[in-house]
């Protein structure tokens, strides 16, 4: 005799709903951990951080005094890497500020070389108290003429964890580059490293080559000082000897001690105060190198200048209209970000 089979019983009403309420549930509840910073945080490497839109700082802010080939290229470049950027409008420097800074402080201390150096300080001054004023926790200040490799958001990952070795920072502090340092020198042109330099080396495919490393005219010693660097290789330190001021860094505490301790002027130019209150212990500086970012440079024989040497009425200013769509190049740096964006080629710097 066949088996009695008893028919199948189709979901109820109930028990329909009590299904696509805990369907719901599941979704509201992923929804809320994915989109919570709080919670990723919680969840995540502080490295991570390093790989975000502002590169693991509260906000990256751009130093420049108005839209320009500089800045076209910049903005180029952020929207290629993903990255967001803060320009804010500079206040205007009368030429009485510029001559009052330039002669600041006793004739026994250093003073400014030009009118251009002196404009470029106080903008630097202005710009860190536009930091200080919003109480960001950290910013990155960029020169508008900066460019970075396109592999950008894993050197700075890379750098994230470097750092925070470098500073014995604690697994309870979550920030990305740990917070016990005044300003990190991301961007600049010179910073020897030796074998008996207190450094952590660590590997980065986007380092450029050592024995290829492109010195400035006025610091050639600094090419002669790579030792212990092999391709590939970055070394993070305490700031000793860095020049340029292509992007650093500042937390909270590290942009006041600035304003007050470069403040009063009393050196020969901006990125010289930083570095002696670096060597001096007035601030507490660490420093990448090689560098991570360095400023783009348009075709030579178009006679293009700096900004701070154009302030000094040093040489000529080609129109942007000659070179803006002629690819430049950016030394120390293998894969350009703003070449990629505005040309489609990565025009490594010379001998990369």
């Amino acid at each position: 005799m066949a088996a009695h089979l008893k028919p199948r019983r189709r979901f109820s009403f109930i028990r329909l709903k009590y299904f696509a309420a805990a369907c719901l549930f599941a979704i509201i509840t992923y929804c809320y951990v994915n989109w919570n910073p709080a919670l990723r945080l919680r969840s995540s490497k502080p490295r991570d951080a390093a790989g975000n839109f502002t590169l693991g700082f509260q906000k990256i802010v751009v130093l420049s005094e108005g839209p320009s080939w500089r800045t076209r290229g910049l903005k180029a470049a952020a929207g290629y890497s993903g990255i967001n950027l803060d320009i804010p409008i500079q206040p205007p420097l009368t030429d009485e500020m510029i001559y009052a800074f330039q002669n600041m402080g006793p004739t026994s201390v250093p003073h400014l070389r030009g009118r251009g150096e002196a404009k470029n300080w106080l903008s630097f001054l202005d710009i860190t108290k536009y930091i200080v004023a919003q109480d960001l926790e950290s910013a990155l200040i960029l020169e508008d003429d900066v460019d970075w490799d396109v592999l950008i958001k894993n050197s700075m990952k890379l750098l994230s964890d470097a750092v925070r070795e470098f500073t014995w920072t604690g697994k309870e502090d979550r920030s990305p580059y740990g917070r016990s340092w005044d300003l990190l020198w991301i961007g600049h042109c010179a910073e020897p490293t030796r074998n008996d330099t207190r450094r952590l080396l660590y590997d980065d495919p986007s380092a450029p080559r050592p024995g290829k490393y492109i010195a400035p005219l006025w610091f050639p010693w600094s090419k002669e000082n790579m030792d212990g660097l092999t391709p590939g290789m970055r070394s993070v330190q305490m700031g000793q000897h860095t020049d340029c001021s292509f992007a650093i860094a500042l937390s909270r505490h590290g942009a006041i001690k600035v304003l007050k301790f470069a403040g009063k002027g009393e050196d020969t130019q901006f990125d010289t105060r930083l570095k002696n209150g670096c060597k001096k212990k007035d601030l507490f500086c660490l420093v990448v190198t090689p560098e991570l970012m360095h400023h783009y440079v348009p075709p030579a024989e178009f006679g293009h200048i700096s900004a701070v040497a154009d302030a000094n009425e040093r040489g000529s200013r080609a129109e942007e209209e000659e070179f803006e769509h002629i690819i430049g190049n950016t030394p120390n740096i293998l894969r350009s970000a703003r070449c990629k964006a505005l040309f489609d080629s990565t025009c490594p710097g010379p001998g990369q």
